[in-house]
Protein backbone atom coordinates (compact mmCIF):
# COMPACT_ATOMS: atom_id res chain seq x y z
CA UNK A 1 0.00 0.00 0.00
CA UNK A 2 1.52 3.31 -1.05
CA UNK A 3 1.47 6.36 1.24
CA UNK A 4 -1.43 8.03 -0.59
CA UNK A 5 -3.66 4.96 -0.21
CA UNK A 6 -2.51 4.58 3.40
CA UNK A 7 -3.48 8.18 4.20
CA UNK A 8 -6.83 7.72 2.50
CA UNK A 9 -7.52 4.64 4.60
CA UNK A 10 -6.65 6.55 7.77
CA UNK A 11 -8.99 9.39 6.83
CA UNK A 12 -11.75 6.92 6.04
CA UNK A 13 -11.32 5.19 9.41
CA UNK A 14 -11.73 8.52 11.21
CA UNK A 15 -15.47 8.27 10.69
CA UNK A 16 -17.51 6.74 13.49
CA UNK A 17 -17.54 2.98 13.20
CA UNK A 18 -20.67 0.93 12.57
CA UNK A 19 -20.80 -0.09 16.24
CA UNK A 20 -21.93 3.44 17.05
CA UNK A 21 -24.97 3.16 14.81
CA UNK A 22 -28.33 2.26 16.33
CA UNK A 23 -32.02 2.34 15.51
CA UNK A 24 -34.49 3.87 17.93
CA UNK A 25 -37.45 1.54 18.63
CA UNK A 26 -39.76 4.56 18.24
CA UNK A 27 -38.07 5.63 14.98
CA UNK A 28 -41.19 5.38 12.79
CA UNK A 29 -43.59 6.81 15.35
CA UNK A 30 -41.44 9.87 16.04
CA UNK A 31 -40.76 10.63 12.38
CA UNK A 32 -44.42 10.13 11.42
CA UNK A 33 -45.46 12.50 14.20
CA UNK A 34 -42.95 15.14 13.13
CA UNK A 35 -44.06 14.78 9.53
CA UNK A 36 -47.66 15.42 10.62
CA UNK A 37 -46.59 18.40 12.72
CA UNK A 38 -45.08 20.04 9.64
CA UNK A 39 -48.68 20.90 8.73
CA UNK A 40 -48.99 23.14 11.81
CA UNK A 41 -49.61 26.68 10.64
CA UNK A 42 -50.16 29.95 12.48
CA UNK A 43 -52.64 32.16 10.67
CA UNK A 44 -52.65 35.29 12.84
CA UNK A 45 -51.34 38.03 10.55
CA UNK A 46 -48.92 39.62 13.03
CA UNK A 47 -47.55 36.20 13.95
CA UNK A 48 -47.11 34.62 10.53
CA UNK A 49 -43.34 34.73 11.09
CA UNK A 50 -43.80 32.12 13.84
CA UNK A 51 -44.32 29.48 11.17
CA UNK A 52 -40.62 29.68 10.33
CA UNK A 53 -39.72 29.05 13.98
CA UNK A 54 -42.09 26.06 14.20
CA UNK A 55 -40.69 24.65 10.97
CA UNK A 56 -37.12 25.06 12.22
CA UNK A 57 -37.91 23.34 15.52
CA UNK A 58 -39.41 20.36 13.70
CA UNK A 59 -36.39 20.16 11.39
CA UNK A 60 -34.06 20.20 14.41
CA UNK A 61 -35.96 17.32 16.00
CA UNK A 62 -35.83 15.30 12.78
CA UNK A 63 -32.10 15.97 12.53
CA UNK A 64 -31.67 14.89 16.15
CA UNK A 65 -33.17 11.46 15.49
CA UNK A 66 -30.84 10.77 12.58
CA UNK A 67 -27.83 12.20 14.40
CA UNK A 68 -28.44 9.91 17.36
CA UNK A 69 -28.91 6.85 15.18
CA UNK A 70 -25.69 7.68 13.32
CA UNK A 71 -23.80 7.78 16.62
CA UNK A 72 -23.49 11.54 17.13
CA UNK A 73 -25.30 11.36 20.47
CA UNK A 74 -24.09 14.69 21.90
CA UNK A 75 -25.01 16.59 18.73
CA UNK A 76 -28.41 14.89 18.82
CA UNK A 77 -29.13 16.08 22.36
CA UNK A 78 -28.01 19.58 21.41
CA UNK A 79 -30.33 19.60 18.39
CA UNK A 80 -33.26 18.66 20.63
CA UNK A 81 -32.40 21.47 23.03
CA UNK A 82 -32.15 23.89 20.11
CA UNK A 83 -35.69 22.96 19.05
CA UNK A 84 -37.05 23.98 22.46
CA UNK A 85 -35.01 27.19 22.53
CA UNK A 86 -36.21 28.12 19.04
CA UNK A 87 -39.83 27.88 20.17
CA UNK A 88 -39.13 29.83 23.35
CA UNK A 89 -37.62 32.60 21.22
CA UNK A 90 -40.67 32.47 18.97
CA UNK A 91 -43.07 33.07 21.85
CA UNK A 92 -40.89 35.85 23.28
CA UNK A 93 -40.74 37.68 19.94
CA UNK A 94 -44.47 37.15 19.34
CA UNK A 95 -45.16 39.06 22.55
CA UNK A 96 -42.50 41.74 22.11
CA UNK A 97 -43.44 42.57 18.51
CA UNK A 98 -41.68 43.72 15.36
CA UNK A 99 -38.83 45.52 17.14
CA UNK A 100 -37.78 42.31 18.91
CA UNK A 101 -38.00 40.36 15.66
CA UNK A 102 -35.77 42.93 13.98
CA UNK A 103 -33.19 42.81 16.80
CA UNK A 104 -33.16 39.04 16.65
CA UNK A 105 -32.86 38.93 12.85
CA UNK A 106 -30.07 41.52 12.79
CA UNK A 107 -28.23 39.55 15.48
CA UNK A 108 -28.27 42.44 17.95
CA UNK A 109 -28.68 41.85 21.68
CA UNK A 110 -31.19 39.09 22.41
CA UNK A 111 -31.71 37.40 25.79
CA UNK A 112 -30.24 33.94 26.32
CA UNK A 113 -32.71 31.10 26.75
CA UNK A 114 -32.52 31.00 30.57
CA UNK A 115 -33.31 34.71 30.91
CA UNK A 116 -35.89 34.49 28.16
CA UNK A 117 -37.81 31.67 29.90
CA UNK A 118 -37.96 33.68 33.12
CA UNK A 119 -39.66 36.51 31.21
CA UNK A 120 -42.22 34.43 29.30
CA UNK A 121 -44.55 34.01 32.29
CA UNK A 122 -44.49 37.78 32.83
CA UNK A 123 -45.21 38.82 29.25
CA UNK A 124 -47.62 36.07 28.11
CA UNK A 125 -50.73 35.49 30.22
CA UNK A 126 -51.79 32.32 28.43
CA UNK A 127 -48.32 30.78 28.81
CA UNK A 128 -48.29 31.65 32.50
CA UNK A 129 -51.69 30.03 33.08
CA UNK A 130 -50.85 26.89 31.09
CA UNK A 131 -47.59 26.53 33.02
CA UNK A 132 -49.50 26.88 36.29
CA UNK A 133 -52.01 24.21 35.23
CA UNK A 134 -49.39 21.65 34.16
CA UNK A 135 -46.41 22.44 36.44
CA UNK A 136 -45.31 18.80 36.55
CA UNK A 137 -44.53 18.83 32.82
CA UNK A 138 -42.51 22.04 32.87
CA UNK A 139 -40.64 20.96 36.02
CA UNK A 140 -39.81 17.56 34.51
CA UNK A 141 -38.74 19.17 31.25
CA UNK A 142 -36.40 21.55 33.05
CA UNK A 143 -34.78 18.59 34.83
CA UNK A 144 -34.45 16.66 31.56
CA UNK A 145 -32.82 19.69 29.93
CA UNK A 146 -30.34 19.98 32.81
CA UNK A 147 -29.53 16.28 32.44
CA UNK A 148 -29.00 16.65 28.68
CA UNK A 149 -26.71 19.62 29.30
CA UNK A 150 -24.30 17.29 31.11
CA UNK A 151 -24.01 15.30 27.88
CA UNK A 152 -23.85 18.37 25.64
CA UNK A 153 -21.17 20.06 27.76
CA UNK A 154 -19.22 16.83 28.30
CA UNK A 155 -19.39 16.52 32.07
CA UNK A 156 -18.22 13.04 33.05
CA UNK A 157 -16.13 10.48 31.16
CA UNK A 158 -19.28 8.60 30.21
CA UNK A 159 -20.25 11.57 28.00
CA UNK A 160 -17.12 11.08 25.86
CA UNK A 161 -17.07 9.21 22.59
CA UNK A 162 -14.43 6.73 23.78
CA UNK A 163 -16.71 4.53 25.93
CA UNK A 164 -19.37 4.66 23.21
CA UNK A 165 -16.87 3.42 20.64
CA UNK A 166 -14.88 1.04 22.82
CA UNK A 167 -16.78 -0.90 25.51
CA UNK A 168 -13.45 -2.34 26.72
CA UNK A 169 -12.00 1.04 27.70
CA UNK A 170 -13.02 0.60 31.34
CA UNK A 171 -15.71 3.31 31.41
CA UNK A 172 -19.14 1.79 31.80
CA UNK A 173 -22.17 3.32 30.12
CA UNK A 174 -25.73 2.04 29.83
CA UNK A 175 -26.53 2.61 26.16
CA UNK A 176 -30.11 1.37 26.49
CA UNK A 177 -30.76 3.76 29.37
CA UNK A 178 -29.26 6.63 27.37
CA UNK A 179 -31.36 5.69 24.34
CA UNK A 180 -34.51 5.63 26.47
CA UNK A 181 -33.68 9.05 27.89
CA UNK A 182 -33.10 10.44 24.41
CA UNK A 183 -36.47 9.16 23.16
CA UNK A 184 -38.20 10.64 26.21
CA UNK A 185 -36.41 13.96 25.68
CA UNK A 186 -37.47 14.10 22.02
CA UNK A 187 -41.03 13.11 22.91
CA UNK A 188 -41.29 15.74 25.65
CA UNK A 189 -39.84 18.38 23.34
CA UNK A 190 -42.49 17.55 20.74
CA UNK A 191 -45.06 18.08 23.50
CA UNK A 192 -43.45 21.43 24.34
CA UNK A 193 -43.53 22.51 20.69
CA UNK A 194 -47.25 21.66 20.47
CA UNK A 195 -48.01 23.51 23.72
CA UNK A 196 -46.14 26.63 22.60
CA UNK A 197 -47.91 26.39 19.23
CA UNK A 198 -51.22 26.51 21.10
CA UNK A 199 -50.06 29.43 23.24
CA UNK A 200 -48.90 31.50 20.27
CA UNK A 201 -52.07 30.65 18.29
CA UNK A 202 -55.01 29.61 20.55
CA UNK A 203 -57.19 29.14 17.47
CA UNK A 204 -55.32 25.86 16.96
CA UNK A 205 -56.94 24.53 20.15
CA UNK A 206 -60.37 25.78 19.10
CA UNK A 207 -60.00 23.91 15.82
CA UNK A 208 -58.92 20.74 17.65
CA UNK A 209 -62.12 20.72 19.72
CA UNK A 210 -64.98 18.88 17.97
CA UNK A 211 -67.59 21.18 19.52
CA UNK A 212 -65.82 24.53 19.46
CA UNK A 213 -64.71 24.17 15.86
CA UNK A 214 -68.35 24.12 14.72
CA UNK A 215 -68.66 27.73 15.90
CA UNK A 216 -65.63 28.88 13.93
CA UNK A 217 -67.48 30.18 10.88
CA UNK A 218 -64.67 30.60 8.37
CA UNK A 219 -61.74 28.68 6.94
CA UNK A 220 -58.62 29.74 8.87
CA UNK A 221 -54.99 29.45 7.89
CA UNK A 222 -54.29 27.93 11.30
CA UNK A 223 -54.29 24.15 11.73
CA UNK A 224 -55.61 22.09 14.69
CA UNK A 225 -53.14 21.25 17.42
CA UNK A 226 -52.23 17.57 17.82
CA UNK A 227 -54.00 16.98 21.13
CA UNK A 228 -53.92 13.21 20.64
CA UNK A 229 -50.12 13.20 20.93
CA UNK A 230 -50.24 15.33 24.07
CA UNK A 231 -52.89 13.11 25.65
CA UNK A 232 -50.95 9.94 24.83
CA UNK A 233 -47.49 11.05 25.90
CA UNK A 234 -48.10 13.77 28.45
CA UNK A 235 -51.38 13.65 30.32
CA UNK A 236 -54.80 12.30 29.38
CA UNK A 237 -56.28 15.45 30.98
CA UNK A 238 -53.95 17.92 29.27
CA UNK A 239 -56.75 19.03 26.95
CA UNK A 240 -59.06 20.05 29.79
CA UNK A 241 -56.20 21.58 31.79
CA UNK A 242 -55.32 23.99 28.99
CA UNK A 243 -58.97 24.74 28.21
CA UNK A 244 -59.70 25.47 31.88
CA UNK A 245 -57.33 28.45 31.92
CA UNK A 246 -59.08 31.80 32.30
CA UNK A 247 -57.40 33.03 29.13
CA UNK A 248 -58.74 30.24 26.92
CA UNK A 249 -62.21 30.36 28.47
CA UNK A 250 -62.49 34.03 27.56
CA UNK A 251 -60.95 33.44 24.14
CA UNK A 252 -63.28 30.56 23.22
CA UNK A 253 -66.37 32.36 24.54
CA UNK A 254 -66.14 34.76 21.61
CA UNK A 255 -66.73 31.87 19.21
CA UNK A 256 -69.43 30.22 21.31
CA UNK A 257 -71.52 33.34 20.80
CA UNK A 258 -71.50 32.72 17.03
CA UNK A 259 -73.97 30.54 15.13
CA UNK A 260 -73.09 26.86 15.25
CA UNK A 261 -72.49 25.37 11.82
CA UNK A 262 -74.36 22.28 10.73
CA UNK A 263 -72.17 19.45 9.41
CA UNK A 264 -73.00 20.19 5.76
CA UNK A 265 -72.23 23.89 6.20
CA UNK A 266 -69.02 22.97 8.02
CA UNK A 267 -67.93 20.88 5.02
CA UNK A 268 -68.46 23.84 2.68
CA UNK A 269 -66.66 26.39 4.85
CA UNK A 270 -63.76 24.18 5.94
CA UNK A 271 -63.34 21.61 3.19
CA UNK A 272 -64.93 23.34 0.17
CA UNK A 273 -67.31 20.39 -0.35
CA UNK A 274 -71.02 20.66 -1.17
CA UNK A 275 -73.18 17.66 -0.26
CA UNK A 276 -76.13 17.74 -2.64
CA UNK A 277 -78.26 15.70 -0.23
CA UNK A 278 -78.05 18.48 2.37
CA UNK A 279 -78.51 21.63 0.30
CA UNK A 280 -81.47 22.66 2.48
CA UNK A 281 -79.25 22.61 5.57
CA UNK A 282 -76.64 24.71 3.79
CA UNK A 283 -79.32 27.11 2.53
CA UNK A 284 -80.59 27.61 6.09
CA UNK A 285 -77.13 28.92 7.02
CA UNK A 286 -76.44 30.83 3.83
CA UNK A 287 -75.38 33.86 5.87
CA UNK A 288 -72.28 31.93 6.96
CA UNK A 289 -71.10 31.44 3.37
CA UNK A 290 -68.88 33.83 1.44
CA UNK A 291 -70.04 35.45 -1.79
CA UNK A 292 -68.60 32.75 -4.07
CA UNK A 293 -70.09 29.96 -1.97
CA UNK A 294 -73.52 31.59 -2.18
CA UNK A 295 -73.19 31.66 -5.97
CA UNK A 296 -72.27 27.97 -6.05
CA UNK A 297 -75.18 27.15 -3.75
CA UNK A 298 -77.56 28.96 -6.11
CA UNK A 299 -76.26 26.88 -9.04
CA UNK A 300 -76.68 23.60 -7.17
CA UNK A 301 -80.14 24.42 -5.82
CA UNK A 302 -81.25 25.23 -9.38
CA UNK A 303 -80.34 21.66 -10.36
CA UNK A 304 -77.05 22.28 -12.17
CA UNK A 305 -75.05 19.05 -11.92
CA UNK A 306 -71.36 19.87 -11.54
CA UNK A 307 -68.53 17.88 -9.97
CA UNK A 308 -66.00 20.67 -9.48
CA UNK A 309 -66.19 24.46 -9.51
CA UNK A 310 -63.08 26.62 -9.87
CA UNK A 311 -63.83 30.29 -9.07
CA UNK A 312 -61.45 32.63 -10.93
CA UNK A 313 -60.04 29.47 -12.61
CA UNK A 314 -57.98 28.86 -9.48
CA UNK A 315 -56.60 25.32 -9.22
CA UNK A 316 -58.01 24.87 -5.70
CA UNK A 317 -61.76 24.95 -6.11
CA UNK A 318 -64.89 23.37 -4.67
CA UNK A 319 -66.15 19.82 -5.12
CA UNK A 320 -69.63 18.36 -4.88
CA UNK A 321 -70.87 14.96 -3.77
CA UNK A 322 -71.22 13.94 -7.44
CA UNK A 323 -68.24 11.68 -8.26
CA UNK A 324 -66.29 12.87 -11.30
CA UNK A 325 -65.81 10.54 -14.26
CA UNK A 326 -62.23 11.81 -14.47
CA UNK A 327 -59.72 11.40 -11.65
CA UNK A 328 -56.44 13.14 -12.58
CA UNK A 329 -53.18 11.81 -11.17
CA UNK A 330 -51.41 15.17 -11.38
CA UNK A 331 -52.41 18.82 -11.50
CA UNK A 332 -50.94 21.94 -13.06
CA UNK A 333 -52.06 25.49 -12.35
CA UNK A 334 -51.44 26.37 -16.00
CA UNK A 335 -54.30 24.04 -16.93
CA UNK A 336 -56.63 26.47 -15.11
CA UNK A 337 -54.85 29.83 -15.44
CA UNK A 338 -55.16 29.81 -19.24
CA UNK A 339 -58.94 30.11 -18.96
CA UNK A 340 -58.99 33.18 -16.69
CA UNK A 341 -59.60 35.66 -19.50
CA UNK A 342 -60.72 33.37 -22.33
CA UNK A 343 -64.13 33.65 -24.06
CA UNK A 344 -67.04 31.81 -22.45
CA UNK A 345 -67.54 28.27 -23.67
CA UNK A 346 -69.84 25.43 -22.67
CA UNK A 347 -69.52 21.63 -22.89
CA UNK A 348 -65.90 21.51 -24.06
CA UNK A 349 -64.75 17.85 -23.97
CA UNK A 350 -61.92 17.25 -21.49
CA UNK A 351 -60.68 13.67 -21.06
CA UNK A 352 -63.80 11.76 -19.93
CA UNK A 353 -65.72 14.83 -18.71
CA UNK A 354 -66.77 18.29 -19.90
CA UNK A 355 -65.63 21.78 -18.98
CA UNK A 356 -67.50 25.05 -19.20
CA UNK A 357 -66.06 28.56 -18.83
CA UNK A 358 -68.18 31.55 -17.84
CA UNK A 359 -67.45 35.12 -16.71
CA UNK A 360 -67.59 35.39 -12.93
CA UNK A 361 -67.70 38.39 -10.57
CA UNK A 362 -63.99 39.08 -11.17
CA UNK A 363 -62.49 36.51 -13.55
CA UNK A 364 -63.75 33.48 -15.42
CA UNK A 365 -65.05 30.46 -13.56
CA UNK A 366 -64.37 26.89 -14.68
CA UNK A 367 -67.09 24.28 -14.17
CA UNK A 368 -66.47 20.55 -14.57
CA UNK A 369 -69.38 18.17 -15.23
CA UNK A 370 -69.88 14.55 -16.30
CA UNK A 371 -72.57 15.16 -18.92
CA UNK A 372 -73.11 18.13 -21.27
CA UNK A 373 -75.37 20.97 -20.11
CA UNK A 374 -78.66 21.33 -21.96
CA UNK A 375 -79.63 24.61 -23.60
CA UNK A 376 -82.00 25.38 -20.72
CA UNK A 377 -79.29 24.63 -18.15
CA UNK A 378 -76.88 26.96 -19.94
CA UNK A 379 -79.49 29.73 -19.85
CA UNK A 380 -80.04 29.06 -16.14
CA UNK A 381 -76.30 29.22 -15.45
CA UNK A 382 -75.98 32.51 -17.33
CA UNK A 383 -78.94 34.01 -15.46
CA UNK A 384 -77.46 33.07 -12.07
CA UNK A 385 -74.01 34.43 -12.96
CA UNK A 386 -75.49 37.65 -14.39
CA UNK A 387 -77.43 38.19 -11.17
CA UNK A 388 -74.40 37.61 -8.92
CA UNK A 389 -72.01 39.54 -11.17
CA UNK A 390 -74.33 42.55 -11.04
CA UNK A 391 -74.68 42.28 -7.26
CA UNK A 392 -70.91 41.96 -6.86
CA UNK A 393 -70.39 45.07 -9.00
CA UNK A 394 -72.78 47.09 -6.82
CA UNK A 395 -71.08 45.90 -3.63
CA UNK A 396 -67.62 46.69 -5.01
CA UNK A 397 -68.77 50.16 -6.08
CA UNK A 398 -70.29 50.85 -2.65
CA UNK A 399 -67.06 49.72 -0.98
CA UNK A 400 -64.96 52.00 -3.20
CA UNK A 401 -67.22 54.98 -2.48
CA UNK A 402 -67.03 54.25 1.26
CA UNK A 403 -63.22 54.44 1.15
CA UNK A 404 -63.14 57.77 -0.72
Amino acid sequence: MDERAFREKIRSNMKLNEQMRTVLPQHNELLDTLNNLEAMAIGQSDRIFCNSFISEAIRLLINAIFLYEDGYFDCAFYSVRQAAETCNSMLYIANKGVSALKRWDEKNYFPMNSKLISQLSQIDTFYSQVKANVPEFFDAYEKATSKSNKIIHKQGFDTFYLPHQNPMCGIKIDKEKEKQFFVEFVTDTICLVIILYIVVDPISLVLADEELTMYFNFDPMSEPADMAFLSTHLDSDIDSKIKSTAYFKEFSQYFLEKEKMRPATFDVVRYQVFDLTHLDDIKSQESLLNFYEKLILALLISGIQVTRIHPDCFILGYTTSIPSNYQPTEWSSSDYDRFQNSPSVFNAPYHTIFRSIIKGPEKNWLLEHNIPFTTKEIERIRDIFNKFNELYGRLASAFDNYNL
